[in-house]
């Protein structure tokens, strides 16, 4: 297995050993003929790893329902006992498959959730047994604590995903002066996401921990903002969500749909959301809020310092390398404080042009970029921003019934005529869309 890896790493290498001149094309092809061809089945096998998964939660399940039928007619020390006992043979099953079965990720995914699962079964049942009082995060939290070694012992991307709703889940839990150790929590995620999203490239575990993350973070961070609805947090999200999309062009290959791009999408879909509601209103500068704590204050500066430093980083390194900018997601940040400050100074009037003006620019840019790569879907959502922009400002109008459905058909007609157009000429050249 290890030899394969180094295989394929090698491969991965050759174009630029052969740009740089220090490998020839006739060197290639006799490494690629010693070496043979590389099995590029990928890791996981979705239908087998669902099973797996499936069986694990059903067995744990199982497991606590016949415990529950008779826990009363137990005594404590019974009690006790049947508590650790399914996880002590989650452990013995999660040993097996560590020094057995590491390389079959069915294996891998099952035991990891399994003993997850029955780790939080037995903090439950010890809880009950001897009256131990506390509240939903309380226990929450443990259970992720005690979580975080499964993240890696077998880099399993199951537990990491039960970890991220977890902790998104106590977050939102807690009091807001005590959610700055939400960060803390993450932290210790991190590693295991850059390791399996950004350096090993596994498409599949990539999206995975990339829808996992962007359905849960975003609803931590609105409880994580540090200020009401002012233009810091608004920059601030414009910010962050920047970031993701970065980090998400280099993550996910240009080559899939958006649909398989968690990241983009997401930055996407909150950009115009954003936009939309700005286009018909500012908010007010309310400043700090009240009940906002000094760790907190601390701790969300910080993050939001780290990200100011990754945006610029990884904006420039794409320069550098040439890669095309989506300049749209790069200056959303700009425009929401552009837009706040001229709100804040008495010109909300402009503020409002100014977020309906970039967002019917936005469908624009990917009306022509969609064209441009042959990208059908790209065209779509291009233009359902311009016609959702246009539908939602024609309810503020006085104008007629008759006026407004016209434009609807015609709106219509411009989604049937471009993607008609672009079919057309993807058949004439003999391509395919790339969605």
């Amino acid at each position: 297995m290890s030899k394969i890896k180094y295989i394929k790493w090698l491969y991965e290498e050759l174009p630029d050993l052969v740009a740089n001149g220090i490998l020839t094309e006739d060197s290639v092809v006799h490494l690629k003929n010693h070496y043979g061809e590389i099995d590029e089945k990928p890791a996981y096998d979705i239908a087998l790893l669902l099973a797996g998964v499936l069986g694990a939660v059903l067995i744990g399940g199982g497991i606590i329902l016949l415990f529950a039928h008779n826990w009363d007619h137990f005594s404590r020390p019974v009690r006790t006992i049947l508590s650790f006992a399914p996880l002590v043979v989650a452990q013995i099953i999660y040993g097996f498959v560590y020094f057995r079965k590491n390389t079959n990720t069915a294996w891998v995914e099952a035991s990891s959730a399994f003993l997850m699962l029955m780790l939080a079964a037995c903090i439950a049942l010890i809880s009950q047994t001897y009256h131990i009082q506390g509240r939903f995060e309380d226990f929450l939290l443990v259970w992720m604590l005690l979580s975080i070694p499964l993240l890696y012992l077998m880099n399993a991307t199951l537990p990491a995903i039960f970890y991220l709703i977890g902790i998104s889940t106590w977050v939102m839990d807690v009091p807001r002066e005590q959610s700055y150790w939400y960060w803390l929590l993450l932290l210790a995620a991190v590693p295991h996401l850059v390791r399996n999203m950004y350096w090993k490239k596994q498409e599949v575990r990539a999206r995975l921990l990339g829808w996992a993350f962007v359905m849960t973070f975003p609803w931590a961070f609105l409880q994580l903002l540090d200020y009401g609805f002012s233009y810091l947090s608004l920059v601030t999200i414009g910010i962050f969500a920047t970031v993701f999309y970065l980090l998400g062009e280099r993550i996910y290959p240009e080559k899939l749909p958006i649909p398989y791009k968690p990241f983009q999408l997401a930055t996407v879909c909150i950009a115009f959301v954003m936009l939309m509601v700005l286009g018909y209103d500012w908010p007010e500068n309310n400043g700090y809020l009240s009940e906002s704590n000094l760790p907190r204050r601390v701790s969300f500066i910080i993050a939001t310092v780290l990200a100011i430093v990754e945006y610029f980083y990884l904006t420039l390194q794409d320069w550098k390398a040439g890669r095309r900018l989506n300049y749209f997601m790069l200056l959303l940040p700009i425009v929401l404080l552009v837009g706040q400050l001229l709100s804040t100074n008495g010109y909300s009037t402009i503020a409002v042009v100014l977020a309906n003006v970039y967002l019917f620019g936005f469908g624009v840019y990917y009306i022509k970029y969609g064209i441009q790569q042959y990208r059908i879907s790209v065209v779509n959502l291009g233009m359902f921003f311009i016609s959702s922009l246009i539908v939602a400002r024609f309810f503020d109008t006085d104008w007629s019934f008759v006026v407004k459905g016209l434009v609807f058909i015609a709106l219509g007609i411009g989604f049937l005529y471009v993607n008609l157009f672009l079919s057309k000429k993807l058949k004439k050249e003999g391509l395919q869309s790339t969605d």
